[in-house]
């Protein structure tokens, strides 16, 4: 296996390693899920964090620009086991390859319900019902920033 971006989800920060360098810049699942307030969530808070993810992302680029240059991306740490049970609608096996389509359908069914409607999701654990929004985002940004037409999501 060639050179891999590991990009792990913490609760404050979002940690991106390759080989044996790593960047951390101070944006994180649970800050992310508290910037979502509306039920269901308003677009602009969507699009809010998102942006800032990607934002930080563009400081990733300057301080690690090998991340541009792997060959795979895996994404671990919070949340994102969460996500890709939803995706497969029960438990998933890890590590899950996960397209970018099947993310950003993920994505608008979660974004688009309300907290009463999400929880009937399969996969969804009802006490990430909300911190879920949090992951989603980050992990959306991370596609879209690198490009990515899948990746793996782990543990």
């Amino acid at each position: 296996m060639g050179v891999e971006l590991v990009v792990s989800l913490g609760e404050h920060a979002l940690h991106c390693f390759v080989g044996d360098r790593s960047v951390s810049v101070p944006v994180g699942v649970l800050g992310l899920a508290r910037s979502i307030a509306g039920d269901p969530p308003h677009p602009a808070e969507l699009t809010n964090a998102i942006g800032l993810v990607v934002d930080h992302l563009d400081d990733v680029d300057r301080e690690l620009p090998e991340a541009r240059l792997v060959e795979s991306v895996r994404v671990t740490g919070l949340g994102v086991a969460v996500l890709a049970d939803v995706e497969v609608g029960a438990a998933a096996s890890l590590p899950h390859e996960v397209s970018r389509t099947d993310l950003e359908e993920v994505f608008r069914t979660l974004a688009t319900e309300s907290a009463a409607d999400r929880r009937h999701n399969p996969g969804l654990p009802a006490e990430w019902v909300h911190d879920v929004l949090g992951a989603c985002c980050a992990v959306v940004a991370v596609y879209r920033h690198f490009e990515l037409a899948s990746a793996h999501l782990d543990r």
